[in-house]
């Protein structure tokens, strides 16, 4: 699968190609906003690394372009600070499926990727990750199970946007913290118990597999059930 990844930043730009084609996905790399959007207009890619502060056009233009053009692939933009909260809501509505801060934390883009990618299928719009009868739109916040839209407070819907992103890899409740709340957030490892059973209680027993000693994951197949049978 190949990944466009748009960084201007040369040494930043290096260890990110590196880390994924260790992963096994071929990359190719823009470094101005003209070329980036140039390169997803003319080629299909299975996901985007993009850096907002690009020369020549910034990047939530660029991915405003693509998106007007009906381009869905998803799309992780990278910046450089939480409190940027203004560009990162512009960044929503311009169709970014997620954020990260730099300095980039690799096994989380490594995640993040994993997850976009292996969603993509017939059942996928590009922004949404799909496991069976569950449907996360990345865009929106809203979640699916077969045609039922889910009632999710913004702390269950974290944590099991997590547990997707990690495609089949469990997660132990300080990671989830550390991964899906920032520093402002008064989460606690000893709280992801509870939030996981009221996930359970809404998706289904099966939903969110406990691997003794290594944390909890989300089943690849998620299947829809009339509510008094989860």
């Amino acid at each position: 699968m190949r990944i466009l990844l748009v960084e201007d930043d040369r040494d930043l730009a290096a260890q990110i190609e590196r880390l994924l084609v260790q992963e096994g996905y071929a990359v190719d790399r823009a470094t101005d906003g003209p070329e980036a959007l140039a390169m997803g207009l003319e080629a299909p890619y299975a996901a985007v690394v993009l850096d907002p502060g690009l020369p020549g056009m910034d990047g939530l233009t660029v991915l405003k372009r693509w998106r007007a053009a009906g381009l869905s692939m998803p799309v992780i933009v990278l910046t450089a600070s939480r409190t940027e909260i203004a560009d990162m809501r512009e960044g929503v509505r311009a169709g970014a499926t997620n954020y990260l801060l730099k300095p980039v934390d690799n096994e989380l883009l490594l995640d993040w990727v994993r997850g976009v990618v292996n969603s993509a299928g017939p059942n996928s719009r590009g922004t949404e990750i799909v496991r069976g009868d569950l449907r996360i739109d990345t865009v929106t916040f809203k979640v699916w199970l077969g045609p039922e839209l889910m009632r999710l407070t913004p702390t269950e819907y974290r944590i099991l946007l997590c547990l997707a992103v990690a495609s089949g890899r469990p997660m132990q409740s300080q990671e989830i913290v550390e991964r899906g709340f920032d520093s402002e957030s008064s989460k606690t490892a000893a709280e992801i118990p509870v939030y996981v059973s009221r996930l359970r209680d809404k998706l289904g027993r099966r939903a969110i597999e406990t691997v003794h000693g290594f944390g909890y994951r989300l089943a690849e197949e998620i299947e829809a059930s009339p509510p008094g049978r989860r």
